[in-house]
């Protein structure tokens, strides 16, 4: 059984091969990338894995080789993603949303920054930030929506 306690979508009890059937954990001289997850976040002593809600049902799977392998395993946040005004995940058909496609065209971090610093409800309209390390102190997970992000480039 894949059961553990998301620590933003709550607690979930799922048998791993419902979710996602049988898993592969090697092709050959392959490992696949449940196993890979796994046993490199166990590698690089990760603690808190934080990623978009599309994964969560891959998540019982990884929780059943974390327990089977003796690993320890790390607290899981699956928030809901950014998507683009037609509610889907963005994506080329959204024109190139990349960070670097936004600063080469002379959108800055601070701008950025701002926009998914308001999405999550650690900034007022009329508040700016300027670096990461301002958000630290705002961060909370009280105030990230449960519903999807919808991203405009009206919101720079």
């Amino acid at each position: 059984m894949g059961t553990f306690v998301d620590g933003f979508a709550g607690a979930w009890t799922r048998a791993a091969a419902d979710l996602t059937g049988d898993f592969v954990v090697a092709r050959g001289e392959a490992i696949a990338y449940t196993l890979a997850v796994v046993v490199d976040d166990a590698a690089m002593g990760v603690t808190d894995v934080v990623r978009g809600d599309d994964i969560l049902p891959a998540t019982p799977a990884q929780v059943v080789l974390y327990r089977r392998l003796g690993l320890p395993e790390p607290q899981f946040y699956h928030v809901p993603l950014v998507v683009g005004k037609d509610g889907a995940r963005l994506a080329k058909r959204h024109g190139d949303t990349r960070i670097s496609t936004y600063r080469a065209a002379g959108i800055t971090a601070s701008q950025i920054l701002t926009v998914l610093a308001r999405s999550c409800g650690w900034l007022k309209m009329n508040e700016t930030v300027s670096t990461l390390a301002e958000l630290i102190p705002l961060f909370t997970w009280e105030t990230v929506p449960s519903t999807p992000f919808i991203w405009d480039d009206a919101l720079l």
